[in-house]
């Protein structure tokens, strides 16, 4: 008898929890598959973690059948699992599932129903009644939409009434599966026709038919398939469309034997329609063949490795991704390329697919399931050699993996902020040591975290000081991420943008209160007048940050959050950038009903309006969140921008990163200020990251090119560095600060949040947890270690919801949560990328 351990996939499983189940005699299961189990009363999935000879677990039950033949974990995944389990103090259900393909895990569901067959008592509370009457008018329903759609108070003490009277039954049923593979129905001539007219004679009286008939043989001539051995295939949907033609219609010719049907599995490729340009290698600079020449010879080592790339913006490091590229392959393995925003995926593709054609998938959260679910399965059968994608991309169930590159290793956007809360990045270091892959980090600005430990040894340490030119692009220029080079048989190196920085308050003392300072916009008219491109930056979306009553102060919030509304003039509403509430703009003051209504603050959608304002002549795009919610929209507007059918772009951290634009010669940042005054121990290395690299959009072609950053602290370090594109220098001064106050790296954090629907509770119970832990740390004996709180969270109330936290700071923080029960609300962020 085997048994298997199991994680299953339910929202009460905690911690690392497995279950032990026995395994039917005719069942063949394989570590890594997904299976039916039972639970309780429940009928769900779970993912086989290994299997047992025996178990001391008693009441053990069957197995109830396989969902897929194929394992969908590898052992080096499951392995994976356990880790991020372990590290970030999460459920293994969570952990596991991360893995599996979104849309093949199906979700069991508690549904009710009225009894038909039992007599009402006549005595029966009001809420009772009413109930019964709603379930008597739908019938069978979900639970959740019951309580949803009837919104009675106490719905589940009413239902629980109405079950022990026996008027309704209660039951579990799985949803259906959101994908499936996509199978497609073609058709083709009979083998037996020898030409158009016999078949002909057989449907005189059949327009249709005969139409049907004639389309088929005009597609097996543009073939070439005229012989009866070889004919043509057409999709029965292109038939019907093309032919005016109809299921009957082929019912019928199926039925004479004219036409032969088969159905077939189609792939839903997101590069199906995508043409890429074979690109040959190109020629490095004596800086980058020095780099590669130590990366080359490492590659062949058996033992992975980690290695940081740190190069400046533009300094070529994307052709030394392709050529470690084309040596993992060439050694038959694979690989997994990491962009941090979706964003850049398009640009990602197109420069990789060009030297490795039809060896790329793309995974990102913007493909349908469909797509995402048939990519998966080319991966796991081994046909693409190279994925491509955003966060989720480290879980591709790549069975031989050679090389992982995480591009732009310093962005926040690896972290995943919903359980499990894991980094991206560590991940894949963590993955390359499961696997003897080896990791390569790139960045301009990488995270001071990484850098230290390159620079103490722990990484390997990579350098690139010099720029490469882009020439100046002909016609519609080909967009590239960052750091790539133009294909020319020579390499040349240029100079970094000469940066201005603005002091706003000088601007203020001369009467300037507008958005662009005057060297600003004396610039943009320049750049205009000369038929360059400019982009304008700034980290924020909307029109104004909140709005404001002049007579009684009242400032406009969403009522589920507490914080200030953000008014979008495109849409003219008000909206909360944390929980997406939307409301109408007012005509008047809620509070005091005055009509002296203002707006404070600047987004994206009011540096547009002025821009348009100032040079009404200048095509403008605009790039953040508010304008890319289709799927292909960050593609559409790059092409755009690079084939110059607009003059300024405008937008968010969106456009600070990964592009190439050598006809932009102007970059201004709006405000350096947005996350620099941030009560977060990041908030200056992440003004510093984003400063440098939205200045290297700027002088990357032979035009050559500048900055301004318009700022109210110019004397701050990290502004200063920023204009010198001085990495080594706000190092130094970033270190000592994290060194004195204990901050990563030399002190880990962890962040506990606890959150509740009133305010008092949610504090009591943060104290008392603070509480516990204090005195686990006194008991274990745990040096160094503090428990900052609690205290109200940044955004205190949130969805509804309030919400405290506390701050562990300290070196031994796994050893004081190993077997360390959380109680339910609260949620737990290892190695948080913000304290906020």
């Amino acid at each position: 008898m085997l048994y298997a351990e199991i994680a299953v996939n339910s929202p009460i499983s905690r911690g690392s929890a497995s279950y032990h189940y026995r395994l039917p005699p005719d069942l063949e299961v394989q570590v890594g598959q997904l299976l039916w189990v039972p639970f309780g009363p429940r009928r769900l999935q779970g993912v086989v973690l290994s299997l047992l000879e025996s178990t001391d677990v008693e009441g053990v039950r069957d197995v109830l059948g396989l969902v897929d033949p194929k394992p969908v974990l590898s052992p080096t995944q499951i392995q994976l699992a356990r880790w991020i389990v372990e590290h970030y103090r999460c459920s293994l259900s969570e952990a596991v599932m991360l893995m599996v393909p979104t849309g093949v895990h199906q979700r069991c569901f508690s549904t009710i129903q009225l009894k038909t067959d039992v007599p009402v008592p006549a005595d029966l509370p009001a809420r009772q009644v009413d109930l019964l009457s709603f379930l008597q008018r739908t019938g069978k329903i979900r639970a959740n939409k019951a309580k949803a759609a009837f919104r009675l108070r106490g719905f589940d003490v009413v239902l629980g009434q109405l079950a022990r009277r026996g008027l309704v039954t209660r039951g579990w049923e799985t949803e259906k599966p959101r994908v499936r593979p996509q199978l497609e129905k073609r058709v083709r001539l009979a083998p037996h026709l020898a030409d158009l007219d016999s078949a002909l004679a057989s449907v005189k009286s059949a327009p249709r038919q005969a139409e049907a008939l004639r389309y088929l043989f005009e597609k097996d001539v543009a073939e070439g398939k005229e012989s009866p051995r070889s004919r043509a295939w057409v999709p029965v949907a292109e038939l019907y469309a093309a032919a005016s033609s109809n299921a009957q219609v082929m019912k019928v010719l199926l039925a004479k034997g004219l036409v032969e049907i088969e159905e077939r599995e189609v792939w839903r490729d997101p590069l199906a329609d995508r043409t890429f340009p074979f690109a040959a290698r190109v020629a490095l600079t004596p800086d980058q063949q020095d780099v590669w020449r130590a990366i080359e010879r490492d590659l062949a080592a058996p033992a992975g490795w980690t290695c940081l790339l740190h190069g400046v913006t533009g300094s070529g490091k994307t052709e030394i991704y392709l050529r470690a590229l084309e040596e993992t392959l060439k050694s038959g393995r694979q690989a997994i390329v990491m962009v941090p925003e979706i964003a850049l995926t398009p640009q990602t593709v197109h420069r990789f697919a060009s030297r490795f054609p039809e060896r790329v998938a793309v995974l990102h959260s913007r493909l349908s399931l469909g797509e995402r679910y048939d990519e998966w399965r080319r991966i796991r059968d081994g046909t693409l050699s190279i994925v491509i994608g955003s966060r989720s991309a480290i879980f591709a169930p790549v069975s031989n993996l050679g090389v992982i590159m995480v591009d732009e290793e310093h962005e926040w956007s690896y972290k995943h902020e919903k359980s499990p809360r894991y980094n991206a990045r560590d991940v894949a270091i963590k993955l390359g040591e499961l696997t003897g892959a080896k990791v390569i980090l790139g960045s301009a600005t990488p995270d001071v975290v990484t850098y230290y430990r390159a620079k103490s040894g722990r990484y390997r340490l990579l350098e690139l000081q010099e720029r490469v030119e882009s020439p100046a692009p002909q016609g519609a220029a080909e967009v590239v991420t960052d750091a790539a080079i133009a294909e020319t048989a020579t390499a040349r190196t240029t100079f970094m943008p000469p940066v201005h920085v603005v002091d706003l308050r000088q601007e203020l003392r001369a009467g300037n209160r507008g958005i662009f300072s005057r060297a600003l916009t004396e610039a943009i008219g320049l750049a205009l007048s000369l038929h360059e491109q400019v982009i304008l930056f700034l980290n924020r979306r909307g029109a104004s940050t909140f709005v404001m009553c002049r007579d009684c102060g009242h400032v406009l919030q969403c009522k589920r959050c507490n914080i200030p509304l953000v008014y979008h003039s495109a849409e003219d509403d008000l909206v909360c950038h944390q929980c997406n509430y939307r409301t109408f703009m007012p005509n008047g003051c809620p509070n005091c009903y005055g009509v002296r209504i203002k707006f404070f603050g600047v987004g994206t959608q009011k540096v547009e309006e002025e821009v348009k304002k100032l040079f009404p002549s200048a095509r403008v795009l605009r790039w953040d969140r508010d304008t890319t919610k289709g799927k292909m929209v960050h593609e559409q507007i790059l092409q755009q921008f690079k084939s110059h059918e607009a003059d300024v772009l405008i937008g968010t951290q969106m456009i600070a990163k990964g592009l190439d634009l050598p006809l932009v010669t102007l970059v201004g940042v709006i405000s350096a200020d947005t996350i620099l005054n941030l009560p977060d121990f990041r908030a200056g290395e992440r003004t510093f990251q984003l400063l440098t690299q939205v200045a290297g959009r700027a002088g990357r072609g032979t035009l050559g090119g500048r900055v301004i950053v318009q700022t109210y602290s110019p004397e701050h370090y990290c502004v200063q560095a920023a204009s010198r594109h001085d990495y080594s220098g706000f190092y130094r001064q970033e270190i000592e600060f994290r060194r004195e106050q204990g901050y990563p790296p030399f002190g880990r954090l962890v962040k506990l949040v606890h959150s509740y629907s009133n305010d008092d509770r949610a504090e009591r119970e943060a104290d008392r947890f603070a509480q516990v832990l204090r005195q686990r740390i006194d008991r274990l004996g745990l040096p160094g270690i503090d428990v900052i709180g609690p205290a109200p969270s940044y955004v205190r109330r949130l969805r509804g919801r309030f919400r405290w936290q506390l701050l562990i700071r300290g070196d031994l923080v796994d050893e004081l949560f190993d077997d360390l029960p959380i109680p339910l609300g609260w949620s737990v962020d290892v190695d948080p990328q913000t304290t906020l």
